[in-house]
């Protein structure tokens, strides 16, 4: 099965960038818009793994943390590898990223140990909201303002990715739950 690992990201956030995406549809023809339900925030893509494998990796999640939730927020709309030729366009983060870049290291030093590779361009916790169908340059103009609600990630999420003629939809297989952090 075709798998990944994820931060959770709450509804109205996701919500919150669907209206950029309409907005930015109008002048952007060529994207396919990722649907709110397919937001989050990716650890780690592992591609097509076992049963097996799965449950090992669930078993080397038990072990992680326990983690506090992390309050985010949205910084600005860019793209991947770069405006100029982009095959992404995503929302990228700007409060809560070094907890993110954190939790992330020490997920992926787990895996690592279980033999899965470390992504070599390094880490840029992100949203993927749209794919270029065909790469064109983004124009200033084009882009929306973000003014998405500061969030909290409580979760990570363990997804089954099922490749279907409109696009992958995610089964969630298991959640790590972070701890509430007390209220003074």
């Amino acid at each position: 099965m075709r798998c990944f690992l994820a931060f959770e990201i709450p509804a109205d956030v996701k919500e919150c960038l669907a209206g950029v995406s309409r907005a930015m549809a109008k002048t952007m023809p060529g994207v396919r818009w990722v649907k709110p339900e397919g937001q989050h925030i990716t650890i780690h893509f592992f591609g097509e793994i076992s049963e097996e494998k799965v449950e090992e990796i669930q078993d080397v999640l038990k072990g992680c943390g326990p983690y506090e939730k992390v309050m985010a927020s949205l910084k600005a709309v860019d793209a991947f590898p770069g405006k100029k030729r982009p095959r992404v366009i995503v929302a990228t983060l700007d409060e809560g990223v070094d907890i993110i870049r954190s939790i992330y290291h020490d997920i992926v030093d787990r895996l690592t140990a279980l033999g899965y590779e470390e992504e070599k361009r390094g880490y840029t916790p992100h949203i993927t909201f749209g794919r270029m169908k065909i790469p064109a340059p983004i124009l200033e103009r084009d882009i929306v303002r973000l003014e998405c609600p500061r969030f909290a990630i409580d979760r990570i999420v363990f997804f089954k990715s099922i490749l279907g003629r409109e696009g992958a939809t995610y089964e969630p297989l298991f959640t790590v739950h972070f701890k509430a952090v007390p209220q003074p």
